[in-house]
């Protein structure tokens, strides 16, 4: 653990939020979703377990913390500083016998393997125990022990034929290793009355270990899917061997069999999450149907939208007789997952109908280098740099006045938060037909619906479509206006924050019962 700007492991907290790869280190949508929870609720006090990749990624927090904020650790996951060394042994002393828990661990996989609809809170408690409890697994029994190698040759043999066992064995190491590290933090946790987690995965495996050791509620909120962005991350990868592709035995042709080992993987700790929470809280019906696709409890999902602050963004809205400005303005990270490039060959069609038009990208690039000079190569191979503008992370409310379309050509969304600030602003929106976007610019009910289209929806990866329907929005100037009128009252309507914090306020509040919970520390 690298200790944080704010770290008082003493502190108890209301709220123990448990993120992988966001707040307060990463910009995103789900980051300012963090920072709102925290900053819309200051009669709370909150702590966070952030979980990263490798400590140079998270140096410095990119948002001021509040004051509410009262404790904030790190961990790093793939921190090659954290494997136990091999246990020394003399040439008379017996390695100790573990092979009992192995077998439990191979019936609980089996458990998971044969009813993964089915929802079974023993199942992932009894996981948990099997890391957490005093004389449970160790690292060093994954890393350095002989039930640890039989047991992983023995699920090689269900491997397709000719597999390097070497690809397999460090495939099998690698994922697991991170959860011996998530045993260690959920032995001697941050004090609090409840644990929220932003997502499954790891963070949501957490909770699952936290729920075992601490015994206090865990709820799990749920922006984009974990185990759908993982499977589309898994399948652009490169660190996993490529001699491993041609292999297929019962398992998805489009991905090779490493990469669908990872997968079932992920799914088997977000099954563990929902099956262990006390409730699940989804953006949009369609993230709900997924969900339970993958496992959890329909009795346990409820759907509470995002919001923003519409009194904030309303103040920058344009006057109705303005003139639209001739900007595309894409705001979010430079990765893969939001297709930048789609966007750059659509502004190649749109720059040849609308010769003054300019296509703003507004997020930052640090994330992912290669991806972000392919991006930058692609730009100039179009002759697009007097079009095309780089302009890294900008405080939106002062971009809002120059743009005429908010714009995403995302290959996954959840319930995007800078459509629903755009709309706040007053700038309509076009989108591919990801996550809730229909639902933003269509609406959900037919009193929703009634107000009108707030944009467009597009197919993904279709830079033809997407720059048709800008260009219409942006030479019809009654369309717009209608789309504009549309996506205000939608957004004042339906998606203010205030009803958001409101919703998540009731769901902290009903859980932590009298004012003497919410001071009294755990273990009195």
């Amino acid at each position: 653990m690298n200790q944080s700007p704010r770290y008082n492991p003493d502190q108890h907290a209301n709220v123990c939020l448990l993120l992988e790869g966001t707040y307060p280190y990463i910009r995103g949508g789900v980051s300012t979703w963090v920072r709102q929870l925290i900053e819309g609720m200051p009669e709370l006090t909150f702590s966070i377990i952030f979980l990263g990749g490798q400590e140079d990624d998270y140096r410095e927090p990119v948002y001021e913390l509040p004051d509410n904020l009262v404790h904030l650790e790190n961990h790093m996951l793939l921190d090659t500083n954290a494997d136990a060394p091999a246990p020394k042994q003399r040439f008379w002393q017996r390695k100790p016998d573990r092979s009992d828990l192995f077998e439990q661990n191979l019936e609980l996989h089996g458990k998971l393997a044969d009813a993964e609809s089915v929802p079974d809170d023993q199942t992932a408690s009894a996981f948990a125990k099997l890391l957490i409890d005093e004389n449970g697994l160790t690292r060093a029994d994954l890393e350095h022990g002989d039930d640890a190698w039989l047991a992983i040759r023995e699920k090689y043999n269900d491997a397709p034929a000719g597999l390097d066992f070497n690809h397999f064995f460090w495939t099998v190491r690698t994922m697991h290793s991170p959860l011996f590290t998530l045993a260690q933090i959920a032995k001697s946790p941050p004090s609090a009355d409840l644990y929220h987690s932003v997502s499954t995965g790891y963070a949501g495996y957490l909770g699952v270990l936290l729920k075992a050791s601490r015994a206090r509620p865990y709820v799990i909120s749920e922006h984009g899917i974990y185990t759908k962005e993982r499977e589309l991350d898994l399948a652009q990868v490169d660190w996993i061997p490529q001699d491993a592709d041609p292999f297929r035995v019962g398992l998805d042709d489009s991905m090779g069999y490493l990469r669908q080992v990872w997968i079932r993987f992920f799914k088997s700790l977000g099954r563990m999450a929902y099956d262990s929470s006390d409730h699940v809280y989804t953006l949009y019906n369609g993230n709900r149907l997924r969900q339970i696709d993958d496992g959890a409890n329909p009795q346990r999902l409820t759907i509470v939208p995002n919001g923003v602050n519409v009194e904030h963004y309303s103040k920058v809205r344009r006057d109705d007789d303005a003139p639209v400005p001739q900007v595309l303005a894409l705001i979010g990270r430079v990765v893969p997952i939001k297709d930048i490039k789609t966007f750059i060959r659509a502004m190649r069609i749109v720059r040849s109908k609308l010769p003054d038009a300019e296509g703003w990208l507004i997020g930052p690039e640090d994330e992912d280098e290669a991806y972000s000079a392919e991006c930058r190569a692609l730009v100039e191979s179009l002759d697009l740099q007097d079009c095309i503008q780089f302009k890294g992370f900008r405080k939106i409310d002062e971009i809002f006045p120059q743009v005429g379309l908010s714009v995403l050509t995302s290959v996954s969304e959840g319930q995007p938060l800078v459509v629903l600030e755009g709309y706040a602003a007053g700038i309509p929106a076009v989108t591919t037909d990801v996550g809730s976007c229909s639902e933003l610019i269509y609406g959900v009910t037919p009193e929703d619906q009634a107000l009108g289209s707030a944009g467009a929806v597009v197919p993904i990866a279709n830079p033809a479509a997407f720059a048709e329907a800008s260009i219409n929005l942006l030479t019809d100037n009654t369309a717009w206006q209608q789309a504009r009128d549309a996506a205000i009252e939608r957004v004042e309507t339906y998606y203010d924050e205030v009803q958001m914090i409101a919703s998540y306020r009731k769901v902290y509040t009903d859980r932590i019962s009298t004012t003497a919970d919410l001071a009294k520390p755990q273990g009195q």
